[in-house]
């Protein structure tokens, strides 16, 4: 058994992660230098692409050490207590022998899944049930590989991290875990002797209702990366039955329906029976004496449901590891009130069912109401405290003290959303597991990180005092207990200073009271992260500057990134290939930096006719869809004009609707204008008017210019519904030029601009965000910047406000051109033109309107430069390798998780010979067709855990009760004694 472990020392230091082989994970770091902090950087990288590259090379030599020994020597030199459990484990696993990848296995799995799980014949079989044949056999490989990452993990006892995400903006996921597992030209041959199209069934599929923006989909981007680096790690989230909202639009205007998206079950997830925990809401907390005699906290809860866990096995990419995401689902502690039903309240019967269910139906429900309100909080706290619990039950099959739960899990809060995290953990170290204070305090400042994901103190959230005090009554204590021993500190290094203490209590009293969830991150961290160096920076010197003079050390910044295996491999496939065969190699999708080495091929003739005629084809591509979906023609040889993105007034698409409006006046006096196309998608918040106020404007405007006869293919205003994953991977490859042009000093970081870049479109935006990164990596002249600088952004709008500033005069004329009924009645266009007249113009808009058309015109006059422009759009894919999702989790594995990487050796090849060889005497029946079985399922376990009986059965601590009493038991279920299962 290995177990390799460090000790760290106490307090909010950031982890450092020694390389030299073994595990280890210490919170303390060297104190900053002066020196330059570019050289540090560049030093630090290579010393880990030094040491990585040193124990890959370890790694393959042992695996091609055990891949040439004799598969039987290595599975007869396995140690049992006695023959007869050696002949069972042996006898096991060669009945659970890898699955066969040749066309024939693959054919009859298919067949068998069709036949057997979906009960039909071929006479039946249409497009949707042959896609969740392919995705059952599909998951019955990722799941043959998850169980033994997991057992391996558990075997090396490793450090994991644990990232809770509210969101995770998955997309579909056939395509993506068949090109993981390599799978994708087995599959279409296999399937075309059946009479099946693979790129057909990929379109059956309907995106994962697991999130909606940029926050989603960069967690979706690092559980990707984590399995394909090899680390150890969990994602934990919600499993919302009905997603955020599919969005259509009526009249112009977005409407929000149910996303049914679970209509007909999801083929990926696993439903875990055997995985649930109690989630307690109200009641009352009373002081008690333990049975030592001690005074304890009791927390008697009013109101109580349960939390069942659902995983996603997430495949890396050309490796057999394979982790999960372990979603959470909320279920009544009671599935049904008999008595209720026999008394003939029959509603009442199924009313806590129903209550208890609505917690994880949707996304951010509206929060308008204080029902609504309720309902997150319910909602955020079931979510952390499943989790938990769920790490905690995880951390005590070690064995280990408390003291080193930081050495075997990190956590990481993906935006401020997990934060009740902090106050859960440390409530169930000391009520349940009779901790101190101060070393529950301790373990938890060592495991939690947080990422700070907005700049915008609107943004940041907060939560009533007075609902967190009816809905968690025992959590609110520990928050201001905190709070308390945090002001203490505040106190210390600025005695006396009554401005400061309220600037920095976790507890704003300035207007009612409510806690502010980013304070008690910060708090309960040894990290905090921004997502870009501008946002880093801000965080550090704007957003929370106090808590960076109290600790500068705990401070950093982790550049967002996106998976190149989704974003160039799946979604442009011609472009993948040409990188590839350019390249005479496929690594680039493991390390994105090699791309670069295409850069002596930006000014070849040959090379830029075969990039631009694949743009081309992407545009048909998107143009067919367009037509499809929105009834509108577009010429795919104009510019392709794409802004694409949560609706929100910082990002800015008014600015982007009153620039196509002057193009349209343009072309209605006369003169001459760049044919384009402007492509706009995005959803914005239920509860959000002005964001839905301007959806409307863009559609109104598309309505005039679409059916001007003067206009024809001079300009198309294009509004796609339902902007999700899988009409991205549409949209994005067939981008000429997309717009990220958010107020400087408003976007944390944004990763569509890297996906665009990454895909060969050029993007316009303001210094703002990853915008100014990507700028640096592909070369200024390949990105059109315009707009105030963040740090001019401020002496911007108290120009505004004072009635100082003129605009340009081609602002005047697009607001007038509103006033005139000409997009139709203005009168619904009011709120708009107030928000941006008379001093409003809190996003500036009007100032950088007049940069904004300039840096349009010189769009369009390089674009007609067709060399020049074929040159601009390589190396803004070439120089991308930085925005690698992977890179970004190096560095949070490397610099605050402080995990390894471990990866799987695979499964041992065994002949059926061999299999027979080993089993003596050999079992009638002896197994065949046997491919390779997996070594970890024949090693000693670190720990084998058994849940009590009933498969509905509740952790807590060491805790079980059954969640169906005999009385309510009303379907059957065995709550007998048999034997349960492993819980994870």
């Amino acid at each position: 058994m290995e177990e390799k472990r460090n000790t760290s020392s106490p307090g909010f230091d950031k982890p450092k992660l020694n390389r030299s082989g073994s595990i280890t994970s210490a919170t303390s770091h060297p104190a900053r230098s002066n020196s330059n902090p570019k050289l540090i950087a560049k030093h630090q990288q290579q010393l880990y692409e030094d040491s990585r590259n040193k124990r890959n090379q370890e790694q393959q030599q042992k695996q091609s050490s055990n891949q040439s020994e004799d598969p039987a020597a290595q599975l007869s030199s396995l140690k049992f207590e006695s023959d007869k459990e050696k002949e069972q484990a042996l006898l096991w696993a060669f009945l659970a022998s890898y699955l066969p990848e040749d066309k024939s296995s693959l054919q009859k799995e298919f067949v068998k899944h069709v036949e057997y799980t979906l009960a039909q014949t071929k006479s039946e079989c249409t497009d949707f049930s042959s896609f969740q044949a392919l995705s059952y056999c599909t998951r019955d490989r990722l799941i043959e590989r998850w169980k033994d990452t997991k057992l391996f993990f558990k075997q090396k006892n490793v450090k994991q991290v644990n990232y809770m995400s509210l969101e995770f903006l998955l997309g579909r996921s056939l395509q993506n875990s068949l090109s993981a597992l390599g799978l994708v030209g087995k599959y279409a041959d296999a399937l075309m002797d059946l009479g099946f199209k693979l790129e057909d069934l990929y379109d059956e599929e309907r995106d994962a209702g697991l999130g909606n923006g940029g926050l989603g989909r960069l967690a979706a981007c690092f559980m990707d990366s984590l399995a394909t680096c090899n680390y150890p790690g969990y994602g934990y989230g919600l499993r919302y039955k009905f997603g955020m909202f599919y969005q259509t639009l009526v009249d112009g205007e977005q409407v929000e329906l149910p996303d049914y998206w679970l209509n007909y079950g999801s083929p990926w997830e696993i439903e875990r029976l055997d995985v649930s925990y109690p989630i307690n809401f109200y009641g009352k907390v009373s002081e008690v004496q333990d049975e030592n005699g001690n005074k304890v906290m009791k927390w008697d809860q009013g109101e109580q449901m349960l939390a069942v866990a659902y995983d996603y096995p997430i495949p890396g990419f050309k490796t057999y590891n394979t982790v999960a995401i372990r979603l959470w689902s909320s279920k009544p502690s009671d599935e049904f009130n008999l008595d209720s039903f026999n008394r003939g309240d029959y509603l009442g019967a199924i009313e806590e069912k129903e209550k208890s269910e609505n917690i994880t139906n949707v996304l951010y429900p509206n929060d308008n109401t204080m029902q609504g309100k309720e309902l997150r909080l319910k909602q955020q706290y079931l979510f952390v405290s499943a989790t938990i619990q769920d790490i905690i039950s995880q951390f005590k099959e070690t064995g280990k003290p408390f003291s080193e739960f930081h050495n075997f899990h990190a956590i990481q809060l993906n935006d401020t959303h997990p934060t009740l995290g902090i106050p859960e953990l440390m409530r169930i170290l000391i009520d349940e597991e009779k901790k101190s204070w101060d070393e529950a305090w301790d373990i938890t400042t060592k495991t939690f990180s947080y990422t700070n994901h907005t700049v915008l103190p609107e943004a940041l959230e907060k939560w009533s005092v007075s609902m967190v005090e009816n809905v968690l009554p025992r959590h609110i204590m520990i928050i201001y207990e905190i709070n308390e021993r945090f002001l203490k500190l505040v106190d210390q290094k600025w005695p006396g200073d009554m401005s400061k203490r309220r600037a920095l209590s976790i507890i704003d009293e300035s207007d009612g009271k409510f806690i502010r969830m980013a304070f008690l991150a910060i708090v309960g961290s040894h990290t905090i992260n921004g997502v870009a160096d501008l946002h880093s920076e801000l965080v550090k010197h704007d957003v929370f500057p106090l808590f960076y003079e109290i600790w500068p050390k705990k401070f950093q910044n982790k550049t967002n990134g996106v998976t190149p295996r989704r974003w160039i491999q799946q979604s442009n496939p011609q472009l993948a290939e040409l990188i590839t065969r350019s390249l005479n190699s496929d690594r680039w999708l493991v390390n994105l930096d090699i791309i670069k080495d295409l850069v002596h091929l930006a000014d070849n003739s040959s090379f830029q006719k075969e990039w631009m005629e694949i743009k081309r084809n992407n545009k048909i591509r998107l143009a067919k869809y367009i037509e499809k979906k929105c009834d509108i023609q577009v010429n795919v040889d104009v510019l392709f004009d794409v802004q694409v993105k949560r609706f929100h007034e910082y990002k800015r698409q008014l600015l982007n609707i009153l620039s196509v409006i002057n193009r349209y006046l343009d072309i209605k006096e006369g003169k001459k204008v760049a044919p384009r196309v402007v492509i706009f998608g995005g959803k914005a918040a239920p509860g959000y008017y002005m964001a839905k106020l301007i959806i409307k404007l863009i559609n109104s405007v598309a309505d005039v210019v679409n059916n001007d006869p003067k206009v024809g293919d001079l300009l198309k205003v294009v509004f796609i519904p339902n902007y999700c994953v899988s009409n991205a991977e549409i949209i994005i490859p067939a981008s000429d030029i997309s717009q990220h042009i958010s107020t400087a000093g408003t976007e944390a970081s944004g990763t569509s601009n890297m996906k665009f870049s990454m895909n060969g479109g050029l993007i316009i935006g303001t210094l703002d965000g990853a915008n100014i990164e990507i700028r640096d990596a592909i070369g200024h002249e390949n990105m059109y910047i315009f707009g105030a600088r963040s740090e001019e952004v401020n002496k911007v709008k108290k120009t505004i406000h004072d009635g100082k500033f003129t605009p340009d005069a081609r602002w005047d004329r697009v607001l007038t051109a509103i006033k005139e009924d000409t997009f139709g009645p203005h009168e619904q266009f009011q709120d708009i033109i107030n928000s941006v007249s008379g001093g409003n113009d809190h996003y500036i808009l009007s100032y950088d309107f007049g940069s904004y058309l300039n840096i349009q015109n010189s769009i369009d006059q390089d674009f007609k430069d067709k060399a020049k422009w074929a040159k601009k759009s390589i190396m803004a894919s070439v120089c991308c390798g930085k925005f690698s999702s992977d890179r970004t989790i190096r560095e949070y594995a490397e610099q605050i998780w402080g995990i390894e990487e471990w990866k799987r050796p695979g499964p041992v090849p065994v002949s059926n010979e061999e299999a027979r060889s080993l089993l003596v005497p050999p079992p009638s029946g002896s197994p065949n067709d046997i491919n390779a079985i997996s070594i970890e399922r024949l090693s000693p376990l670190t720990f084998v855990k058994q849940t009590s009986a009933s498969p509905l059965s509740v952790i807590s601590g060491d805790k079980t009760s059954n969640t169906l009493k005999p009385k309510q038991t009303t379907k059957g279920f065995n709550i007998g004694g048999q034997p349960g299962n492993p819980t994870n």
